[in-house]
């Protein structure tokens, strides 16, 4: 069954249950469940490749995302309040057009009648 595991995942990337159970088109419960003797050399090979030395961090590479992204996020909530400043004014508008239609067609509006905070 590894052996449908594309080949490019013995120099690549690590092999994971996940990638088999996309590649087999199975959930990955069921390779659990019906395949356990497939999956311990998969799962051995993940504690494996996880005492690989992590890679540096800080570099220039990693600076110049973290810029990009708070940049990105700038942008994205200035667009986000303009948004809601648009929703906002469609809102009255739609109010202000509803109450002028209904009073030109002579619609009268019942409206319930507030409740108290007391009850």
């Amino acid at each position: 069954m590894i052996d449908t595991l594309p080949p490019e995942a013995e120099n690549g990337p690590r092999a994971t249950v996940s990638a088999l159970a996309r590649r087999l088109q199975v959930n990955r419960q069921t390779l659990y469940r019906d395949f356990p003797e497939q999956i311990t050399p998969l799962k051995a090979q993940q504690v494996l490749g996880s005492a690989a030395p992590p890679r540096a961090r800080g570099t220039t590479s990693d600076r110049a995302t973290i810029a990009r992204l708070r940049r990105e996020e700038v942008d994205l909530t200035r667009h986000l309040h303009l948004y809601e400043d648009h929703i906002r004014r469609l809102t009255i508008d739609n109010a202000t057009l509803r109450e002028a239609l209904e009073a030109h067609q002579h619609v009268t509006v019942i409206r319930p009648p507030a409740s108290s905070a007391g009850g």
